[in-house]
């Protein structure tokens, strides 16, 4: 099975930021959280897996619990311009926020 990667991906742990472009990645029924630096953040089998959009974010932030740790996951969120880190296009967060919670649901994560 194919790796599927987010890539550009703000990752917090309540109001703390732990990556402004960290990645995803799901490979093999486990997730992975990379920091910016590609260090490993947090991994799990997806039946260890929670997630759901978050409040009040119409959609472009998830709530995902990896082994019980709570994180905020926002894929497409660190938009890079040049040395300028921006948030990224709405439209393109929601899409790959959508596609994430998708990938969890179909390779044995709870959704919801």
């Amino acid at each position: 099975m194919t790796a599927q990667v987010f890539e550009d991906v703000h990752i917090g742990r309540g109001i703390w930021p732990l990556a402004q472009r960290g990645l995803v990645a799901i490979e093999n029924g486990r997730l992975a959280l990379f920091g910016s630096d590609r260090r490993l953040i947090a991994r799990a089998p997806l039946s260890r897996v929670r997630a759901r959009p978050a409040p009040f974010t119409g959609g472009r932030t998830l709530r995902v619990r990896v082994n019980g740790t709570r994180f905020t996951v926002s894929p497409g969120w660190g938009d890079r311009a040049g040395r300028l880190l921006r948030p990224g296009d709405p439209d393109r967060v929601a899409r790959d926020s959508g596609a994430l919670l998708r990938a969890i649901r179909r390779q044995g994560g709870t959704v919801g």
